[in-house]
Formats: structure tokens, C-alpha cells, sequence
């Protein structure tokens, strides 16, 4: 704005600064929180009032007005009008420019150098507003939706993992179910085809137990993918460099036109000089993006900066000083520290002292052309930055739904190893039971075919429940299933309890411990007695699994350490309680404690 308005005072007067000033009070209100909710509500009058401001002194001042603020008009409809409309209006936008430039108002001084610089510089700003403004709200939107990439990754892998489990267990759990009720209408009388359907499907349930095995170890092992792609629909790195490219030409087309019919000579090094300085502010801005400064970044700064400010002496065209805007941005961009916006004020401030001395029109060329500088060099900075920014933001999405993805396993992998293994071993078990009642006892095994029926029907319910990533257990059902399980494997059972209720949280993983405590004893030892101790006190509850088949071939604590120990500690932690065990005189014992409040 200083530029513009340095600009519209030398060749407009004072009414010409007032009314550059206002023409960026409304792109300024866009680029407030506030401000855009405004702009929501009343775009239509806004966009008129823009365009108001910015054609009226066409009327009023006539060839003085070279001020180059049709662009915030551009960007104003690139930000607020959808896409393709957006695009259209800015054609139009250039267009009536381009009209108004060469057959409509003509330009002081130079007609051809100006006009093809008020029509740059109006695609310039435009898109220089447009990208600034569009990248923060990218980078805004990637931060405030991270959330939900957070959820659509687990919910994927949540989805993912499911159909894997209903594959291993779910169909097996089913074919368990219509064997014994199959087995039921077999009985009485024909006792000898309902134990070879029970033995099928004892047999199914081991399998299906090993399924929930195999998945556990899937989830654990497997890597993290990016089943959701995390830069679905992110422009941010594209746009910023399509538009730091485009603004980049702009600018230098502008030096090239600032310095078209001076000789082929002049014309010659001044291209030259353009390609030297573009072609290193892409070098400095590239190797920005990739999080560190490219080698030798002193010498190709210190060339970029002497050619710019150099190719004035050589060229003799102070309309060449403009590429010291690169310049400024690279230093922005490379130098460390606080001397960064040293170089910056110091090159800019350079040009206007040389601009303000040897141009004709004394300190308003120089202040036009210092603040032009800076400017130049903000927008440099600004469009590489948010570049450099989108694509760290987009890094963190993908490395954010990884991990999500990743907990999410781990959280199944826990669930399924503690969850599904007791419900199977009581359906493997029972279906044992039954096989030698049939022909002894033939309504006991009935009643307990019953029972298997309702225990599979629980344990399918638990694997949809571990999918929903919801599974509160109640510590006094757990008990009384423990008890039943560990009956049916003939192990005798102690239970003492503390009558005192606990918070759903704490109960819950002292649930998962028992069963998990339970499984171990059933599937690994060869216990006789198991004692089960609950513990609740006014600070902390406390569970005890302790049983005496550490002896034998199939020791209580499995000889490779698996996940169930492992989740059980994790679990107990997450509430800042702790998992002990503790082995000796034909014993194994696991403990957990948990603190209340």
C-alpha cells in the first residue's frame, strides 16, 4: 500500500492517496476473522463497492491514475466467488485492464512500458492476495480438520480389522453355534450324530481361537499404513508454487517491459539480468521447501543481491532496481536470526536511496521504489513460507493418520487378544462337556447346550463391541463367567470380594485382567486350584489371579511372553496403576493394582 500510494501522489495529488487507501481497506477486512464473516453475509454489495472504487477514478483523474490497484479486485473474486466463476471474473478483470490501458484512458509517459505494467501488476496482486490469503486458510483448515483425520484413519483401520476378525472368528464362532443347536434337536435319539456335531465343534472353536490369535498378531506386527490419504483434496504446496511461479514472471515481466524500446543492447542485459535473478530466487525458494538452506547460500545470495543492485550502473535503467525484491525475499529466507530482516530493510532501503537520487522524479520514485522493494520481497517470503508451511502441515496429516491408524490396531490387537479368548476356550470346553454327557446324563446336556448357544452368542456380541471401540465389562459378570470356565476345565475355584462398588473405568480393566488371568490358566497351565482375590479399599482396588499349575508341561506362564501381560500392563498404566507377577512353590500369581479418584 505505501508503494500504491506513493505512486497515485506524485501523478494524482492527495485524492489519488485516499482513494488507493481505501481501495485496500475491504481486501484488508477479508483477511480478518471477523472481517469475513462480513464478507459472508454481504459479498455481493462489497464486490460492487470494490469495483466502485477501483474504476471510478478512471472518471476522476483520468491519465493520472496509474496507481495498479485493479489486481485487489482480482483477488477479491478469486477468494469469494466459486470456482469457475472466479476464474472468469478475473479474466474479465484483465480484460477491462487491458481495455482501459490501451483504447480506453490512456497512460502518461511511457504508454506501452506503463500499460503493460499496470496489467502485470494487476494479475501480480491479484493472485499475490489470492495465494496469501487462500494458503493460510489452507493451512488453517489442515489444523482444525486434523481431528477428524484422526477419527477417518481409525475408523478405517477399525473397519479393516473388523472384517478380519468376523473372516477368522465370526464365521467359525456361527458354524460352533449350528452345530449345538443341531445337536439339541439330535437329542435324545440320536446321541451318537450329536457328539460328532459337538466335536466339530469343539474342534471350530480352537480354530476359531487360534484365528483370534493370528489376528492379535497381525494387528501388532503389521506396519502402519496410510489407508486414508491424508492429502486427498489438499492444494496447499501445489497452488503455493504455481503461484509463487506466476508471480515471479509477473514480476520480472514487468522489469522486461519497464525496459522495452531501449535498444536491442539494453534490452539484451536486462534479460540476462532477469534470468540470473529469477533463476536464483527459484534455487533460494526450492531449497527452502525442503527444510534447509541450500550449500553456498551466502555466495549465490550475495550474486543475486550485486546483480540486482549492480544492473543499475551497467544497464543505466532504474527500472531494473525492482529485482532487488528477490533479493529482499531471499534474505528473508535464508538469513538466520534477526539479521534476516537486517539484509532485508538494508536492501531496500538501498534501492531508494539510489532510486530517490538519480531518478527525475526526487523521493517519490525513491519511496515508491523502497517500499515496491519490500513489498516484493514480503510477498517472496510470504508465498515460499506458506509453501515450506502447507507442506510440513501436510507431513504431519499423514504421519497423524499413521499413527491413528497404528493405535487404533494396537487398541484392537489388545481387545482381541483379552476380550475373545475366554469366550472361545468356555465354547471349546463346553462343547467337551457335552460330548461325554450325551448317553450319561442327557438333560445335563441339554442344560449345557443351552449354555454354549448363549455363551457363543456373548462372545459374538463382544467381537461387534470391540469393533464399535466400546466394551465396558462388569467386574461381578466376570466373576461369576470366570468361576463357570474354570469349573469346566475341573479346576477348582476361590473367590473372595471386597462388597464395594468402583468406577466403571477401573472395573472394567480389572474385568479384562480376570478374564485375560482366567484364559492363561485354562489355556496354558495345569491348575488344580485357582484362587480369584478383589480387593477395593479407599484409595485403590486390587485383583489377584493366583493358581498352582507352574508345575508340568503346560507352565501358567507361557515360556515366550505373548501380548496378554503386556495389554494387561498397558491398561492398568493408562490409570496410573501397575501389573506385577510373581512366580515359585508350584505357584504363579498376577496382580494388578489400580488407585481410586
Amino acid at each position: 500500500m505505501p508503494a500504491r500510494a506513493s505512486f497515485a501522489a506524485f501523478w494524482a495529488g492527495p485524492g489519488g492517496v485516499i482513494t488507493t487507501v481505501m481501495l485496500f481497506l475491504l481486501p484488508l477486512l477479508y483477511t480478518i476473522p471477523r472481517g469475513r464473516v462480513f464478507w459472508s453475509r454481504f459479498r455481493g454489495p462489497l464486490l460492487a463497492a470494490q469495483a466502485a472504487l477501483t474504476y471510478l477514478p478512471f472518471l476522476v483523474f483520468g491519465s493520472d491514475w496509474v496507481a495498479a490497484v485493479s489486481g485487489l479486485l482480482g483477488g477479491l473474486i478469486l477468494l469469494t466467488v466459486r470456482y469457475p466463476l472466479s476464474w472468469l471474473g478475473f479474466c474479465a478483470i484483465v480484460v477491462i485492464e487491458v481495455v482501459l490501458r490501451t483504447a480506453g484512458v490512456p497512460t502518461p509517459g511511457a504508454p506501452f512500458a506503463l500499460s503493460v505494467n499496470m496489467v502485470v501488476s494487476l494479475a501480480s496482486t491479484a493472485l499475490t492476495l489470492f495465494g496469501l490469503v487462500r494458503l493460510a486458510d489452507l493451512v488453517t483448515e489442515l489444523h482444525t480438520t486434523r481431528r477428524k483425520l484422526a477419527a477417518a484413519a481409525a475408523d478405517h483401520q477399525r473397519r479393516r480389522s473388523a472384517g478380519r476378525l468376523r473372516e477368522a472368528v465370526g464365521d467359525h464362532l456361527q458354524a460352533v453355534t449350528d452345530r449345538a443347536r443341531a445337536a439339541l434337536d439330535l437329542l435324545p435319539e440320536y446321541a451318537e450324530q450329536a457328539r460328532a456335531r459337538l466335536i466339530e465343534g469343539g474342534s471350530i472353536a480352537r480354530q476359531a481361537l487360534q484365528g483370534v490369535r493370528a489376528v492379535a498378531g497381525e494387528a501388532h506386527a503389521a506396519p502402519p499404513q496410510a489407508d486414508v490419504d491424508p492429502d486427498d483434496g489438499i492444494l496447499a504446496p501445489r497452488l503455493a508454487r504455481a503461484v509463487l511461479v506466476v508471480v515471479l514472471a509477473a514480476f520480472l515481466v514487468q522489469v522486461l517491459a519497464n525496459t522495452a524500446g531501449l535498444g536491442i543492447t539494453v534490452a539484451a542485459s536486462v534479460a540476462a539480468v532477469v534470468v540470473v535473478v529469477g533463476g536464483l530466487q527459484l534455487h533460494h525458494s526450492a531449497a527452502y521447501r525442503t527444510g534447509a538452506r541450500p550449500r553456498g547460500w551466502v555466495w549465490t545470495l550475495s550474486a543475486q543481491t550485486a546483480v540486482s543492485l549492480g544492473s543499475f550502473w551497467v544497464v543505466g535503467q532504474v527500472a531494473v532496481l525492482g529485482l532487488a525484491g528477490f533479493a529482499a525475499g531471499s534474505a528473508l529466507l535464508l538469513v538466520p536470526g534477526r539479521w534476516a530482516w537486517a539484509v532485508f530493510l538494508t536492501i531496500a532501503a538501498t534501492v531508494g536511496v539510489i532510486s530517490g537520487a538519480v531518478s527525475p522524479y526526487g523521493a517519490f520514485d525513491g519511496v515508491y521504489a523502497a517500499a515496491g522493494t519490500a513489498a516484493y520481497g514480503l510477498a517472496v517470503y510470504g508465498l515460499s513460507r506458506l509453501t515450506d508451511l502447507a507442506r510440513q502441515v501436510a507431513t504431519a496429516r499423514r504421519n497423524l493418520a499413521m499413527t491413528a491408524a497404528l493405535r487404533e490396531r494396537s487398541r484392537l490387537a489388545r481387545d482381541i487378544h483379552d476380550l475373545l479368548g475366554l469366550g472361545l476356550s468356555a465354547v471349546a470346553l463346553k462343547c467337551d462337556l457335552v460330548v461325554r454327557l450325551i448317553g450319561r446324563d442327557d438333560r445335563k446336556a441339554r442344560s449345557e447346550l443351552e449354555q454354549l448357544v448363549a455363551v457363543a452368542a456373548t462372545t459374538g456380541s463382544d467381537i461387534q463391541a470391540i469393533a464399535d471401540q466400546g466394551h465396558p465389562l462388569s467386574l461381578e459378570a466376570e466373576l461369576v463367567s470366570a468361576g463357570a470356565v474354570l469349573a469346566l476345565a475341573g479346576v477348582q475355584v476361590h473367590v473372595e470380594v471386597t462388597e464395594q462398588s468402583v468406577p466403571s473405568p477401573v472395573a472394567t480393566v480389572l474385568a479384562i485382567s480376570l478374564r485375560e488371568a482366567v484364559t492363561n490358566v485354562v489355556r496354558h497351565a495345569t491348575a488344580r486350584e485357582c484362587t480369584i482375590v478383589v480387593t477395593i479399599e479407599r484409595d485403590s482396588a486390587g485383583l489377584r489371579v493366583v493358581n498352582d499349575g507352574l508345575a508340568g508341561d503346560r507352565p501358567a506362564a507361557p515360556e515366550r511372553p505373548g501380548h496378554g501381560l503386556a495389554n494387561l500392563a498397558e491398561r492398568a498404566e493408562a490409570l496410573g496403576g501397575c501389573l506385577t507377577t510373581r512366580s515359585g512353590q508350584r505357584q504363579f500369581e498376577v496382580a494388578i493394582q489400580i488407585p481410586l479418584g
